[in-house]
């Protein structure tokens, strides 16, 4: 007569079932949020090495939101940009004017790299960023244009102004007013020549995606065992 002890079978059938009611769910959140993070961390990193960037605030504008919820088939993390203007780095667009003036495009010179340097490699220092830059609203007179933006250039001057718009025809924009009153000279901050301007593809989520995937299986493993052994299914 075969005696079958059953005790270890149950045991081991209601470990299992705790383990897939509880610990499971735990090792694919983990996982998933893990991997996240991993790809946040390679996007930044990129991010330093790849653009031209003043401060951290583009680097840190990568943010993961978390899986939160023990739903295995409604778990997910996102990894993105806080930053409106990455989207266009990572798929390419245009940029188009949005009243009367073109597309605002900063020079070399606002970087503090002398004039039409192509490219320019460093952001606007900060007083010639646009958002810092006050201008005095021109009135027309019948003047012609060469005499409108004389006097425009004398006016701020005098004024103690030192930005200044000017229409010379083919190229337009915000010029910054150097050499005092007596002989002022103008150097070009900012380009509104043109309606649109086309941005280029910069990827710089898609390939910290790409270099995370490979990572999973190994991030999937180190949560699975770290579950088993919180449940003392591991040893």
């Amino acid at each position: 007569m075969i005696t079958v002890d059953t005790k270890e079978l149950r045991r081991l059938e209601s470990e299992l079932k705790v383990f897939a009611r509880r610990a499971y769910p735990f090792a694919t959140k983990a996982t998933i949020n893990s991997a996240a993070f991993s790809a946040q961390r390679t996007a930044r990193k990129g991010i330093k090495q790849k653009f031209t960037t003043r401060n951290r605030f583009t680097e840190q504008s990568v943010r993961v939101e978390q899986a939160k919820t023990l739903n295995v088939s409604r778990q997910s993390a996102l990894v993105g940009s806080t930053a409106d203007y990455m989207v266009d780095q990572e798929f390419g667009g245009t940029k188009v004017k949005k009243g009367k003036k073109g597309v605002a495009i900063p020079t070399s010179y606002s970087a503090g790299q002398g004039e039409n340097k192509q490219p320019r490699t460093r952001l606007p220092r900060k007083a010639n960023k646009l958002q810092n830059i006050v201008l005095k609203r021109r009135r027309k007179r019948g003047a012609s244009r060469a005499q409108q933006n004389l006097i425009a250039v004398k006016q701020a001057a005098a004024s103690n102004r030192k930005y200044v718009y000017l229409d010379l025809k083919r190229r337009e924009g915000i010029f910054k007013i150097i050499g005092g009153k007596n002989k002022p000279r103008i150097k070009m901050v900012h380009d509104l020549s043109r309606k649109s301007v086309r941005i280029p593809r910069s990827p710089w989520l898609g390939p910290a995606v790409t270099k995370t995937v490979p990572k999973i299986p190994e991030m999937y493993v180190k949560a699975l065992r770290f579950q088993l052994q919180r449940n003392n299914l591991f040893r």
